[in-house]
């Protein structure tokens, strides 16, 4: 008689603290919706989809059960970042005798607002992973995210990542974070492509979440000195007489 086996991936615990910070729906960000985690304004989301069943009812891709939530605990490194929680299945698949996949691709732009705080690494990680299977030695299930950062949409020549979970023929594969280092930038495009798939009708793969930061450059300290000077000088311009013009 065949064994049932379980894997489940919680890197980073579904249960993180995230403080009173707001969860966005996907949806939202879709439609013209921006978020911002610490000085990092996350904007201009755009998306493509495809499933080895699509068209079907119950693989119609939903982006509000995917919910976007600022992490700003992180410092200057790992710096502050997005967390993504998937429900109701989105990004789960099982088997269908031949090769089942969901397949979404997101795109976004990540902005400095203040100057000081350039961009210069990031990093993403697999945090919640799903992967019942039959445990019969012929398996080929799991989950992947290619991830490509440049200075423009869909471009990738401030890095590349990729992540992974997953069995073939009970091998296991677990290469839940990767990370990237370039020169400080004010502003980079993301783009990932999400992957799950499944074989055997056994078989599920189904990935719940998944997190990334973006670590920033520490201002030196006379340009804090700087900013200081250049703030009072204009407070005191509006408020004592004496620097203003007659």
């Amino acid at each position: 008689m065949k064994q049932s086996r379980q894997f489940l991936c919680a890197l980073g615990l579904v249960f993180t603290t995230l403080g009173s910070a707001q969860a966005i729906p996907l949806s939202t960000l879709l439609h013209g919706g921006s978020i911002t985690a610490g000085d990092k304004l996350f904007s201009d989301w755009s998306f493509t989809y495809a499933a080895s069943d699509l068209g079907h009812s119950h693989r119609i891709f939903n982006p509000a059960s995917i919910d976007v939530t600022a992490l700003n605990d992180g410092g200057d490194n790992p710096g502050p970042g997005l967390q993504f929680d998937v429900s109701s299945g989105e990004l789960s698949v099982t088997g269908n005798g031949v090769y089942a996949y969901v397949d979404l691709q997101l795109g976004f732009r990540v902005t400095v607002l203040d100057p000081t705080r350039q961009i210069k690494d990031n990093s993403l990680s697999l945090g919640g992973l799903f992967m019942p299977y039959q445990h019969d030695g012929d398996n080929d299930t799991g989950a992947y995210i290619l991830e490509t950062v440049g200075t423009a949409a869909f471009t990738d020549n401030l890095g590349v990542k990729e992540v992974e979970g997953s069995v073939l023929d009970e091998i296991t594969t677990f290469a839940l974070t990767d990370s990237a280092e370039f020169l400080p930038q004010s502003e980079i495009w993301v783009s990932k492509n999400i992957l799950a798939w499944s074989v055997d009708t056994t078989d599920t793969a189904s990935l719940t979440q998944f997190t990334q930061r973006f670590s920033q450059t520490v201002p030196e300290p006379g340009t804090l000195a700087l900013l200081c000077i250049a703030g009072l000088a204009g407070c005191l311009a509006r408020n004592c007489p004496r620097f203003s013009r007659p």
